[in-house]
C-alpha cells in the first residue's frame, strides 16, 4: 500500500517555479527559461542583471487602446485606435537625410493617414497588405483623418488586436518589442506575487497606499487610469523614502565628540590667506564662516557647498584644505576627471607648495601612482588630488582627516562613502555649480548641511547668450573669426549626452576640428574623453598659453576648464544638451576682463525645442533653469543619479510631486527618530531595502 504522494519542496522566499526550473528573485537573468546569454546580455545593457530587475524595468508609457473605433467613426481631438489594412507606404528623403514615411490604412468604413518623422527604420514595418493597429491623436488634414507618429503594431493573420493600456518598454536592438512584452506579461504577476512589501502596514494605512505587489503589478499591467495613478503613487513613494531614509541614516554614522578638528588659523591657513590675489566676496566670506565652525567642532563637517560656475568655490576648498594640513591631517581633493583633477593639482601645488605643503596627483593613466600610494600610507604626503582612482583598495591613508569632493553630482553615496571610509570620521566638503532646487537638495543629499555663495565675484560680466538655427551657423562662425582676430580664444563644443556616445562625439569633434583647421590664420586644438591623459594634458596647456585659437572639444570641458583668454563659445547640436549642462558650458567663457558670448546651435529647431533654448537666452539664474531641467529631463539627468549611487528616481517626478516628496522625506525623519538603526523587528523588511540601496560595495562601517 502507498502512501499519499509527497508534495514538492517549497521554493524559498521569493522564488517559484517555471517549466519544472526553481528560480530566486536574486538569480542571474539567464535563469528564466528562454532567456539565453545573448537576450541576457541585451536585458543587462537595460539594467537587468537579476531576475528581480524585470520587476523595475519599468515600461517608458502606455499605449492607449481603450477605445478601438472604425475610421469613419472618429473624430478630430481625441485619442483612439483602428485596425486596418496598408495600402499605401509611400518613404520621402529629406536633404538632412532624415526622411518622412506616409502609410494610408484602409479598415472599409475610410482611409487614415499616419504620418512617421526620422522613420527610415520604419519602412520594413508598414508593408502594403499588412494588418496594423494604430493608436494616437486624431487629426483632420486637409480631406481626411490622420495620426502624428501613432503607436502602432503589426497583427498576424487571425490575431486580434490587444485592447487597454499596453505598456511600452525600453529596447536594445536585440530585443524585438513585441518579445520584451511577452516576456514582462508572463514575469510580472509571478514576481509580483512574491516581492517581499518593506512598508509596515501602519504606514500603508496611514497614507493609503496599496501593498507593493499590488502596485507593481498595475503599473505595469494596469486595468485603467485609476489602477496605473494608485500604483504609481505608491511607487513615487517609495522612491522618496528609500532616498530620504538612505541619507539621513548616513547622516548619523559619526557621534559628536568622535571628529577631527582642524586648525584654520595655523601657519599654512595664514599663508593661503596672505596670497590671495582678490579679498573674498560676501558670499564666500557667509559660506567660509559656515565652513570654517565645522571644521573647529567636534563633530565631523559634512557640507555641501553650492556655488554658480565662477563663484569662487575652488578658493573656498583651498582655506579648508590648508586648515586640514595645519590640523596635523591628510587632505584628498577628488574630481570627476582627469582634466578637472589636474587643473586643480596645479592650482593647489602653486598655492600650498610654495609655503612648503607638498601636493600629490593620482589618477588612473598617471605614471609614479605607486610612489604616491606609498607616500600617503607612510604620512609623508599631506595633500592629494586624484580622480576616482582615490577610492581604489590599493590607495591608504595614514591619517586622512578631510576629504573635498568637486563636482558632486558626477559621485553619489557610494563613492563619497567609500572614500571617507579610509579615514577615522573625517571632515567631508562636497561642492557642486549645478544648481539644486532646494527641496530636491533636502532629500539627495539630506545627510549634507547646505551652504550657497550668493553673488560672482567683481568684474564677472553675464555672458550674452545666442541662440541660432542650422541655417544660421554662419554667424556663429563668424564671430569666432572676430574673435581670433582680436587675439581672444574661442571653444566649439559638439555633443556628448551619455558615456556610451563618446565614440561618436569625438569622430564628429575631429572632423569638425580637421575642417577648421584649412582656415587659413586659425591655430585649432581637439580634445575628448578618449585622447590619452598626457594628450590632453597638453592640449589644454598649450590652450592656456594661447598656442591654440580655438578648442574643438566635447562636453568634457563642461567643469574645470579655466581660460580667462576665451570669449567665444559655439555648442552645436545645442538641442541635445540639458539646460544645467548647457549654463556649465557657457560658464567656460567670460571667466576674464572681456565678456563673453556663447551661441547656441539648435539642430532640431522645431518650435519645441526652440522654446526650450529660449531659457537660456532669458536668464542667466542657474536656478531658475535648473528647475526648468528637472521639470522636462528629470533628477537623473540633472545629478547623475542613474549612473552614480542610489539608483535615484526613476518613476517620481519631483516637482510635480512635491507633496509625497515632504511626506516621504518627514517619514523618514519620525521612523530614524524613534528607531535610528531600524533594529525594531516590525523594520527588518525595511532596513534590508536601505541597505541594498547602499551597501553593494561599501566598507562595513559605513553602516552598523
Amino acid at each position: 500500500m502507498t502512501g499519499p504522494k509527497q508534495a514538492p519542496p517549497a521554493a524559498p522566499t521569493g522564488a517559484g517555479t517555471a517549466n519544472g526550473h526553481f528560480w530566486a528573485l536574486g538569480d542571474p537573468i539567464e535563469r528564466i527559461p528562454g532567456i539565453g546569454r545573448r537576450r541576457g546580455a541585451a536585458l543587462r545593457r537595460l539594467g537587468v542583471e537579476r531576475v528581480e530587475d524585470l520587476l523595475t524595468l519599468w515600461p517608458r508609457r502606455h499605449q492607449d487602446r481603450t477605445r478601438l473605433c472604425s475610421i469613419a467613426d472618429l473624430k478630430p481631438g481625441e485619442e483612439a485606435a483602428v485596425v486596418g489594412r496598408v495600402t499605401v507606404a509611400h518613404f520621402e528623403p529629406r536633404a538632412t537625410g532624415q526622411g518622412l514615411l506616409r502609410v494610408l490604412v484602409n479598415d472599409g468604413t475610410g482611409t487614415l493617414t499616419a504620418y512617421f518623422f526620422h522613420a527610415d527604420r520604419l519602412r520594413p514595418v508598414f508593408a502594403v497588405g499588412r494588418t496594423v493597429l494604430l493608436a494616437g491623436r486624431v487629426e483632420w488634414r486637409g480631406r481626411g483623418y490622420s495620426m502624428a507618429h501613432p503607436d502602432h503594431a503589426v497583427l498576424e493573420p487571425g490575431e486580434s488586436p490587444e485592447l487597454g493600456l499596453i505598456p511600452v518598454y525600453p529596447t536594445t536592438q536585440d530585443l524585438k518589442p513585441r518579445w520584451i512584452l511577452q516576456l514582462m506579461r508572463e514575469w510580472i504577476p509571478r514576481l509580483s506575487a512574491v516581492a517581499s512589501d518593506p512598508l509596515p502596514e501602519w504606514v500603508r494605512r496611514r497614507y493609503q497606499l496599496p501593498e507593493r505587489g499590488w502596485a507593481l503589478r498595475h503599473l505595469h499591467f494596469p486595468r485603467g487610469r485609476e489602477q496605473w495613478e494608485a500604483a504609481r503613487r505608491r511607487l513615487v513613494f517609495d522612491e522618496f523614502l528609500r532616498v530620504a531614509l538612505a541619507v539621513r541614516w548616513r547622516s548619523g554614522r559619526a557621534p559628536s565628540g568622535d571628529g577631527v578638528r582642524q586648525d584654520p588659523d595655523g601657519p599654512v591657513s595664514r599663508g593661503v590667506w596672505q596670497t590671495l590675489p582678490y579679498d573674498l566676496t560676501p558670499g564666500q566670506r557667509a559660506a567660509w564662516e559656515e565652513i570654517r565652525q565645522d571644521l573647529v567642532a567636534p563633530r565631523p563637517m559634512a557640507r555641501l557647498l553650492q556655488g554658480e560656475v565662477g563663484s569662487g568655490k575652488t578658493t573656498l576648498a583651498l582655506l579648508a584644505l590648508a586648515a586640514g594640513v595645519d590640523g596635523g591631517h591628510q587632505v584628498a581633493f577628488m574630481a570627476p576627471t582627469e582634466l578637472l583633477a589636474e587643473q586643480h593639482y596645479h592650482v593647489l601645488r602653486d598655492q600650498l607648495e610654495g609655503l612648503g605643503v607638498k601636493v600629490g596627483f593620482l589618477s588612473g593613466q598617471e605614471r609614479g601612482a605607486g610612489a604616491v600610494r606609498e607616500e600617503l600610507a607612510s604620512g609623508r604626503l599631506k595633500v592629494v588630488v586624484g580622480t576616482q582612482a582615490l577610492l581604489s583598495d590599493q590607495v591608504r591613508f595614514a591619517d586622512l582627516g578631510l576629504i573635498v569632493v568637486d563636482e558632486q553630482h558626477r559621485f553619489g553615496v557610494r563613492q563619497r562613502a567609500r572614500l571617507s571610509a579610509k579615514g577615522a570620521y573625517p571632515d567631508l566638503l562636497v561642492m557642486t555649480a549645478t544648481p539644486i532646487p532646494r527641496t530636491l537638495a533636502l532629500t539627495i543629499y539630506g545627510d549634507l548641511d547646505l551652504s550657497r555663495i550668493v553673488g560672482l565675484p567683481p568684474g564677472r560680466k553675464p555672458v550674452k547668450t545666442v541662440l541660432l538655427g542650422r541655417d544660421q551657423r554662419r554667424e556663429a562662425y563668424a564671430a569666432v573669426w572676430k574673435a581670433v582676430r582680436q587675439g581672444h580664444q574661442a571653444y566649439v563644443v559638439c555633443p556628448r549626452v551619455t558615456a556610451d556616445e563618446e565614440g561618436t562625439a569625438a569622430k564628429a569633434a575631429q572632423a569638425l576640428a580637421a575642417g577648421m583647421q584649412k582656415v587659413q590664420g586659425w591655430r585649432v586644438g581637439l580634445l575628448h574623453g578618449q585622447l590619452p591623459l598626457d594628450a590632453k594634458a597638453r592640449t589644454m596647456q598649450a590652450f592656456r598659453r594661447h598656442e591654440i585659437d580655438v578648442l574643438v572639444a566635447t562636453s568634457i570641458i563642461e567643469v574645470g576648464v579655466d581660460v580667462p583668454n576665451a570669449t567665444v563659445m559655439v555648442i552645436e547640436n545645442a538641442d541635445r544638451f540639458g539646460l544645467a549642462q548647457l549654463h556649465q558650458l557657457r560658464g567656460r567663457v567670460g571667466r576674464g576682463h572681456a565678456p563673453g558670448t556663447c551661441y547656441l546651435i539648435a539642430q532640431n529647431d522645431s518650435e519645441e525645442a526652440m522654446a526650450r533654448l529660449q531659457a537660456m537666452v532669458e536668464t542667466q539664474d542657474g536656478l531658475e533653469l535648473a528647475e526648468r531641467d528637472l521639470a522636462q529631463r528629470g533628477p537623473g539627468e540633472i545629478l547623475g543619479l542613474r549612473q552614480h549611487g542610489i539608483a535615484g528616481f526613476q518613476l517620481a517626478r519631483p516637482l510635480e510631486d512635491l507633496e509625497w516628496l515632504q511626506a516621504a522625506r518627514d517619514l523618514a525623519q519620525s521612523i530614524l527618530a524613534a528607531d535610528p538603526r531600524l533594529e525594531d523587528p516590525a523594520h527588518r523588511l525595511l532596513r534590508a531595502w536601505v541597505q541594498a540601496a547602499l551597501l553593494d560595495d561599501l566598507p562595513g562601517q559605513v553602516l552598523h
